[in-house]
């Protein structure tokens, strides 16, 4: 029995060696493992490899070792393609391997018929519920195993997976952590770059803007002076036209404005339902003009604390760039919840053209706009502020299928 928990533990020594291995030859951009990344499967092939050809072998038919985690790991991180594409190498391998074909096939196609919808759910999930719900998963094998054991009246195996079903949860937790925390420190770096662009774009807001406002102000003034002067009606379009555009560039400025200037006001508690029914009210008639409808579901009573104006900018925001994204006869759902954990939910959501994925990793940052004419910093602005209430804000977008919006706040009911 002492051997076995030695070998067991020189598996749980190769696989973190193993993770950490692949955290040191990985930088940022290949922390995201969607998208089937080589180094990533390389990973998951070599823990596989090994615990597969060094098993423990208590008799025919009944194999302990440590495939669970990389298959796990493959679906969690790297999704159905990388799932699957592990599930083969595994099948491959243990081809070659003392274990039974039928078992393997059966039961981790079965596992990874699970994870699928697991690995949605778990994205989402705090690190206390991800590691309940792997734990939750993972002790339903050794649980079936067990069942499967007793039904046979092998009880004299039960102490072995007692031993290897412990060992492997740790392993597995351990795993886990090593790789949420790499996923974690870079999120955070990220987060520490957009924060300096930030402070970048509002210094140079700050020295700029003022200087550009006042000579564009009087351009402006003597263009509508011009306009009462006998022109052509192609000189009077000129002028109409050039008006415009210095509208647009103030327009612009007032966004930078918005980025550098500090936070003065006090925040008050007001009716975020009144606030965003007010708002879906002022958007409706813009979004009639496109034969777009917008479903309101506002839970009454939301109450929030912050500064009124600048929640109302948020939504009239987004509901405009719900609106633009969205064709003719389009549909668009503006709703607000409270949740279960006392935030308040605000969703967004269009049926509108929708974003690939690596439109949606930029959006927000400064000068990133999917727009033909714009600048990014509705985005930006909107960003910077909910971050200012201390709340949160998700995407998700599909090509051809829409965008969703959700802003999570903190409640004050």
């Amino acid at each position: 029995m002492v051997e076995t928990v030695h070998h067991l533990i020189l598996h749980v020594v190769f696989i973190l060696f193993t993770v950490l291995a692949f955290q040191m030859v990985t930088n940022g951009s290949d922390s995201n493992t969607e998208g089937f990344p080589f180094k990533f499967f390389l990973m998951n092939f070599a823990m596989l490899l090994f615990t597969m050809i060094f098993p423990v072998v208590y008799s025919s038919g009944y194999v302990y070792d440590f495939k669970v985690i990389p298959f796990i790991l493959a679906f969690l991180y790297g999704g159905k393609r990388m799932g699957f594409s592990t599930f083969t190498a595994m099948l491959l391998i243990g081809l070659f391997t003392n274990h039974v074909m039928t078992f393997l096939l059966v039961n981790y196609a079965i596992y990874g018929v699970l994870l699928i919808p697991l690995s949605k759910w778990y994205k989402r999930l705090t690190w206390k519920n991800k590691m309940l719900l792997i734990s939750v998963f993972y002790f339903f094998i050794p649980v079936t195993r067990s069942l499967y054991l007793l039904q046979n009246n092998e009880v004299e195996q039960l102490t072995l997976v007692a031993s290897s079903t412990l060992i492997i949860w740790i392993t597995l937790i351990l795993t886990l952590y090593l790789i949420e925390n790499r996923l974690e420190q870079n999120r955070i770096k990220k987060e520490l770059m957009k924060a300096e662009k930030f402070t970048i774009v509002s210094q140079l807001a700050a020295s700029v803007a003022h200087e550009i406002r006042n000579p564009m102000t009087t351009v402006r003034g003597f263009m509508q002076l011009l306009q009462r002067e006998t022109l052509t009606t192609e000189q009077k379009s000129f002028i109409d036209i050039s008006i415009q555009e210095l509208d647009h560039a103030q327009d612009v400025i007032n966004q930078y404005l918005s980025l550098a200037k500090p936070q003065t006001e006090e925040y008050e508690v007001f009716s975020l339902t009144d606030t965003m029914n007010e708002s879906v009210d002022v958007m409706s008639t813009y979004a009639v003009m496109s034969s777009i409808e917008i479903k309101k579901n506002i839970e009454a009573g939301l109450m929030i604390k912050g500064i009124k104006i600048e929640v109302k900018q948020v939504l009239l925001n987004l509901l405009k760039n719900a609106i633009e994204a969205v064709k003719e006869d389009g549909e668009i759902t503006a709703k607000a919840t409270l949740q279960n954990d006392g935030r308040i939910m605000i969703v967004i959501q269009d049926n509108g053209v929708g974003m690939p994925p690596d439109q949606l990793k930029v959006l927000g940052r400064p000068y990133y706009s999917t727009k033909e004419k714009g600048t990014g910093l509705g985005l930006t602005v909107c960003y910077q502020l909910v971050k200012q209430m201390k709340g949160e804000v998700q995407v998700e977008s599909e090509r051809g299928v829409g965008t969703t919006f959700r802003i999570f706040l903190p409640g004050n009911g």
